[in-house]
């Protein structure tokens, strides 16, 4: 009876855990073999090990907290095994979805509270698939491949190995520790993509290791004291947004308020990439979920709606974040908002992020053709909290008064290879003439167009 019980524990486990991942086990599709079923892909992620290690220094900051907690929970979301080796120190700031006030404690309790299986344990004498060492952490080589993260305010590398020196993290703000932890759960899921048999062996260079890589936000200067961010409103409550006001609640001395759209309840297929939800949240509607998680520090309104112009009531505010999929979507957010408007999308390993101010061209103009795709979007969590981070980092520099330029209006990222030179794209947005929006950016080219060939026709 014991080991009919048991058997039927792992079944159900098994069961949870397919539907947990299988967004990003549908991902795993486009390259794994078909023979494989759903259930060996899912037995290959929940068997990676992974350890993540740090000395006491490179936990004294809140950046080198935030980039161990975040790792921890892009790992988790696949479905890994996660082995810390580090020691116990009070959190310097909440990190939720964690909860309590030590920061091992809180990585331990958050064990298959993401994703069934995932656990969190205190295990230094285990042996792990791979390991990540933040900072300038001493350790002894592990006999298996490893990384270190290290960055700064707003850049985060990964070097293999002892690719070069790095220095410790400190400091406070906390993008360049975030860049980091995704580049390094990236090359956990090549590991894990490397162990299954592809569809091609062509497809095999999409999942090398990096010996190297980084992104850089670029330099702007960092304000030490009390940042508002004034009055946002957030479209959709899903992967995106969540990853985006994730990354916001980290900021110190960052305060906003505004209201958070979104009808739809949290699904068990949400946990994989949802980063503010937890296993206990099924059911429950993503805005009061991410409106709770959020509360110490983004006054955010929960509005258990679908946005649109006849039932929001009053008008958007001046800063709008928009993380859906859905193309018409947009183009009526963008309508209706009185001012900037962001918006990043995932296809795939694919991010696509944008910003729009009034007399610029719009998202319409960026996405003029619906595509309304056929059933679930095949995706994984970093790919998701990468489209929140690049959002989230647009709002802040506008709001440090250093937006990025007309040049860099759209960034086109495929965070699987941050390796080549390729992997962020940055682009200028083009008015369209035939813009589903009507923007005035593109109602000025119709008629500089039509003012052209009229004065073509009289010469």
């Amino acid at each position: 009876m014991a080991a009919d019980r048991l058997c039927e524990r792992g079944f159900h486990s098994h069961m949870s855990a397919l539907e947990e991942l299988s967004r990003m086990i549908l991902l795993c599709r486009d390259y794994a073999c078909d023979e494989l079923s759903d259930l060996e892909i899912l037995n290959r992620f929940q068997s990676v090990r992974v350890l993540c290690t740090s000395d006491e220094h490179n936990l004294l900051s809140h950046a080198g907290q935030t980039a161990l907690t975040t790792l921890v929970a892009l790992l988790s979301r696949m479905g890994m095994q996660v082995q810390l080796k580090i020691p116990e120190v009070p959190l310097l700031q909440l990190q939720p979805p964690l909860r309590g006030n030590f920061l091992k404690e809180a990585l331990l309790a958050s064990s298959e509270s993401l994703i069934t299986g995932a656990i969190v344990q205190s295990s230094p004498h285990s042996t792990p698939d791979l390991v990540f060492v933040l900072g300038d952490t001493r350790i002894k080589a592990p006999g298996c491949p490893y990384w270190r993260l290290s960055g700064s305010d707003w850049r985060g590398s990964l070097s293999f190995e002892e690719h070069s020196s790095v220095p410790k993290w400190n400091g406070d703000w906390p993008v360049g520790a975030m860049v980091s932890a995704a580049l390094a759960a990236n090359e956990a899921f090549k590991y894990a993509m490397r162990q299954l048999p592809l569809r091609s062996k062509n497809q095999s260079v999409y999942f090398e290791a990096s010996q190297s890589c980084q992104f850089d936000f670029g330099s702007v200067p960092v304000r030490g004291d009390f940042l508002d961010l004034g009055a946002v409103d957030v479209i959709s409550a899903g992967a995106i947004s969540q990853a985006a006001l994730y990354v916001l609640v980290r900021i110190p001395s960052l305060t906003m308020r505004g209201r958070v759209f979104d009808d739809d309840l949290t699904g068990s297929s949400n946990q994989n990439r949802n980063m503010l939800t937890l296993s206990r949240d099924v059911g429950a509607f993503k805005v009061e979920v991410v409106a709770e998680r959020c509360a110490h520090r983004l006054k955010l309104q929960p509005v258990p709606i679908r946005y649109s112009a006849t039932d929001a009531g009053t008008n958007l505010a001046p800063r709008v974040l928009v993380g859906v999929d859905d193309i018409p979507s947009r183009w009526e957010v963008q309508r209706q908002a009185p001012g900037l408007v962001l918006v990043s999308g995932t296809s795939h390993f694919n991010v696509s992020s944008s910003a729009h101010s009034l007399g610029e061209p719009c998202c319409g103009c960026l996405h003029p053709i619906d595509d309304p795709g056929t059933g679930a979007i095949p995706t994984v969590s970093f790919v998701s909290f990468w489209a929140g981070l690049v959002m989230a980092v647009r709002l802040l520099r506008e709001a440090l008064m250093c937006p990025y330029p007309a040049k860099q209006q759209h960034l086109w990222l495929t965070p699987l290879r941050m390796d080549q030179p390729r992997a962020a794209i940055w682009l200028p947005v083009a008015p369209r003439t035939d813009c589903p929006v009507g923007c005035e950016s593109s109602r000025r080219k119709l008629r500089d167009s039509k003012y052209g060939q009229h004065t073509s026709h009289v010469l």
